[in-house]
């Protein structure tokens, strides 16, 4: 069908209206300031077609950019935060919250196996550190198989106090200690 040109002066009119207020409000979006203090997630496409959000710099995006690249395994990657209570192999919210993410991942990499290795801080005799991080490892993998991984892909091992990775001399660096560390081993 052909426009009149009249009828064409004015649609052309409305897309160059359109694309001024696109380009306001996009500089209006630059000129908002966050919060140092807030994280923005951003999303990573996985092969099998599933999405998901994660943090900058957070163990999911390192996790997601590792699976995807030709870097050879094995390789080691430190969960962070408050992930066990002292004396305890019951996972932190916050280490739970993170199964959803690996769960993801680890379907859309299906020839992908694990090492969770699970460490304890300083406090108390060796004996006990190393059974409690031998606990711990088996509940990090037990989440992992309660949400549909295969039990065959996730290897455990408990390396008690051996391997601290703060200062055992305060509170902030024995909860550091108090650990899973996932292993890449095949990919």
């Amino acid at each position: 069908m052909l426009l009149n040109r009249r009828t064409c002066c004015v649609v052309i009119g409305l897309l160059a209206l359109g694309a001024c207020g696109l380009r306001d409000a996009q500089e209006n979006a630059a000129s908002v300031e966050v919060p140092t203090n807030q994280v923005r997630s951003h999303f990573i496409g996985l092969p099998n077609g599933a999405t998901i959000a994660v943090e900058p710099g957070s163990v999911g995006e390192q996790l997601a950019n590792y699976l995807a690249s030709r870097d050879p395994a094995p390789r080691s990657f430190e969960i962070g935060g408050k992930q066990f209570d002292d004396w305890s192999a019951t996972a932190t919210p916050a280490t739970r919250a993170m199964v959803p993410e690996l769960v993801e991942l680890l379907k859309s990499y299906p020839d992908v196996r694990l090492r969770l290795v699970g460490h304890s801080d300083g406090a108390g005799d060796a004996k006990a550190n190393q059974k409690i991080s031998e606990d711990r490892a088996i509940t990090a993998k037990q989440m992992l198989v309660e949400a549909g991984i295969s039990e065959d892909r996730i290897e455990t091992e408990g390396r008690g106090m051996s391997q601290p990775i703060a200062d055992n001399a305060n509170v902030e660096g024995r909860a550091r200690n108090r650990r899973i560390e996932l292993i890449v081993i095949e990919k």
